[in-house]
């Protein structure tokens, strides 16, 4: 398929992310015209739908994908779980390299925990070695993820840069790693009984996330951010609608005439808007609906259903 028919198909199945998607397909297509492929790095809410769409522009371009979670922690890089990301490019490429992309979830630990160093020594050596094993990773491509809820203002596409706000400019990271890592073990120590804990850590932990999204090691790592696009209450009603939507596995459980209904999607639908984590929160939401309106004695299980008992 071109990338116009794969734009086509799939913007139909994504749900108010055009512009995000015509801007990853692009991106993708330009990387197989190049000697070494640019990495992306995406941001947006949590059940925004950034894993499900390059899990399905990966899919549609025949793009090998990996994927990555727990890659920088409290602890430092986990080697391991890179390892056998890049294992698996190798099997899928048929033991001849590593093209295609490393998708690493969850990217604010490694904006803490100081992970890029490691992502950018594996970019520029192009080479992974571990327990005697060489890798060549001059075709593969990383993809990052960060959800930036509750700190959109730490991840911003254009930051204004005023006089009041020069240390931004000067991309300095103010507070180490090791304050961090210390902030937080504070934070779960003492976090609940200490009323003003959040008061005194929170903007460090802020200032941490902000530089290091403004600091030359990030911009090195990632060539291009893409932003996803927020999703308003009709977006999440077509996303719940779409082909490749997730209520589908509830079809043995809940009568179709009630799982289709408006009344259904658009309960389930206000109960995702309101949640922090917003498509993830699909099966609290459908739980929560279907008891409700179970109690009301609403026509909701199917004879056989699990989730009745």
């Amino acid at each position: 398929m071109n990338t116009k028919d794969i734009y086509s198909e799939l913007s139909s199945l994504l749900c108010n992310q055009d512009r995000v998607l015509k801007d990853l397909i692009l991106t993708l297509a330009n990387n197989r015209k190049v000697a070494r492929p640019k990495n992306v790095l995406l941001v947006g809410p949590l059940g925004s739908g950034k894993t499900t769409m390059v899990q399905l522009v990966a899919n549609r371009m025949d793009i090998p994908l990996a994927e990555v979670s727990g890659f920088c922690t409290f602890n430092g890089v986990n080697n391991k779980v890179l390892y056998d990301a890049f294992s698996k490019l190798y099997v899928l490429n048929e033991s001849e390299n590593c093209s295609g992309i490393v998708l690493i979830h969850d990217m604010r630990e490694c904006f803490l925990y100081g992970g890029f160093s490691a992502l950018e020594s594996l970019i520029t050596s192009a080479m992974f070695t571990y327990e005697n094993h060489f890798l060549d990773l001059s075709k593969t491509m990383f993809i990052g993820e960060v959800d930036n809820n509750g700190f959109e203002d730490c991840f911003l596409p254009k930051p204004e840069y005023t006089l009041d706000r020069l240390e931004e400019a000067i991309m300095t990271l103010d507070y180490s790693g090791d304050e961090v890592k210390k902030i937080i073990e504070d934070l779960v120590l003492f976090g609940n009984e200490n009323d003003d804990a959040e008061e005194v850590y929170t903007p460090k932990y802020r200032t941490a996330l902000r530089n290091t999204f403004l600091s030359v090691e990030c911009n090195k790592v990632f060539h291009k951010k893409i932003f996803m696009d927020n999703m308003k209450l009709e977006d999440i009603k077509k996303a719940l609608n779409s082909p490749i939507s997730e209520l589908k596995v509830y079809s043995d459980d809940l009568c179709e005439e009630y799982m289709t209904s408006s009344r259904f999607i658009n309960s389930v639908a206000s109960h995702i808007k309101e949640s922090m984590v917003g498509l993830h929160d699909l099966d609290a939401a459908v739980t929560e609906v279907a008891d409700f309106d179970n109690s009301r004695k609403v026509k909701v299980y199917k004879d056989n259903s699990l989730m009745r008992l």
